[in-house]
């Protein structure tokens, strides 16, 4: 996921670290922010330790391999996270899922080799895809069916800047922005004005944009893959995996943005439209109004009806069309 943010005339103070494998600036705009600051800091690291996939002792590495044999109990945030996972998978008819861990590992597999999968591996694989693999227990208990692995990188971000904005809020923060890699949660306004965030250009350096959009105390998150890719035989392909299908998605989406004060669903959504493809993500976004912006390799950018006037575009050779002119069969 990649955004660039769009700033006028005062400098904010800037506070980089280096988490959840990226990047992460905070910038401010006033004042009394270290104790914020401090406390943020804290619970990222903190939940990057409980989920990380790469670190052998954290929650959900735990859960990964134990959990087929007997419940694994999780800290009630991590566990709470994968309860949202789970409904998120089905409001979307498991186009987002978490239980997609196997195919991550076959798919860098065959990168490293340099050889594609076989049909017969993808379909042994995907018998143990699907939220219906997790089984929420009690006292904040999981287990796994089918040899599930899961993995909360398309949805964790999107909960930690959650947990920040309420840290935030608490302590009074009103102004800031948040790039937690790309994901960028925006904290009240920029003063009187409207923060102005940037959608990066998908055929273009990073950095470099393609329109931007005017909000206040929302995130904005986007799905693309542009940076991030398989390149197996010559052949590149995206790193977001359909769970459906178990292969990379092969569309003329070039990425979704969401636009959503919930930061959890945001991340988790703009993932289900890029697996769903350009038809069932329009179909999507049109049944459930929620705001979107989806750009394609045909140079058109597809505008939810409510981002009409918070969006300019900055390269008119694309095409802007609003997610209502359209009719999907």
């Amino acid at each position: 996921m990649s955004l660039a943010v769009s700033f006028a005339a005062n400098k904010p103070i800037v506070k980089s670290f280096w988490a959840l494998g990226t990047d992460i600036k905070f910038k401010f705009y006033e004042q009394g922010f270290e104790s914020a600051l401090e406390k943020a800091l804290k619970y990222l690291f903190w939940a990057e330790s409980k989920m990380s996939v790469f670190n052998p002792k954290s929650e959900i590495a735990k859960l990964n391999k134990f959990g087929l044999y007997f419940p694994i109990k999780l800290s009630p945030d991590i566990y709470q996270l994968i309860e949202m996972a789970v409904e998120h998978s089905k409001m979307t008819d498991g186009y987002f899922d978490i239980a997609v861990k196997n195919l991550v590992d076959l798919w860098n597999n065959c990168r490293h080799k340099n050889q594609m999968p076989d049909k017969y591996q993808i379909e042994k694989i995907l018998f143990s895809v699907g939220s219906e693999n997790i089984r929420l227990l009690s006292n904040y208990r999981v287990r796994l069916k089918n040899a599930t692995k899961i993995d909360l990188g398309g949805i964790a971000k999107g909960f930690i800047a959650d947990k920040i904005k309420e840290i935030f809020y608490h302590h009074g923060i009103n102004s800031a922005i948040v790039d937690l890699g790309g994901h960028i949660l925006a904290i009240g306004k920029k003063g009187e004005s409207l923060w102005k965030v940037g959608i990066q250009h998908p055929s273009k350096n990073r950095g470099e944009i393609i329109g931007i959009i005017e909000v206040s105390d929302t995130s904005v998150v986007t799905s693309a893959s542009y940076e991030r890719y398989y390149n197996i035989q010559g052949k590149k392909l995206s790193h977001i995996i359909s769970p459906k299908t178990g292969y990379p998605v092969e569309d003329f989406i070039s990425s979704v943005t969401v636009i959503s004060s919930n930061s959890t669903f945001a991340d988790a959504m703009s993932t289900a439209l890029f697996a769903m493809g350009f038809k069932k993500a329009i179909n999507y976004i049109q049944k459930t109004r929620l705001d979107a912006i989806v750009i394609t390799t045909t140079r058109e950018i597809y505008l939810t009806p409510n981002l009409k006037e918070k969006f300019i575009c900055t390269d008119d050779s694309y095409r802007v069309i609003s997610t209502n002119e359209v009719i999907v069969l």
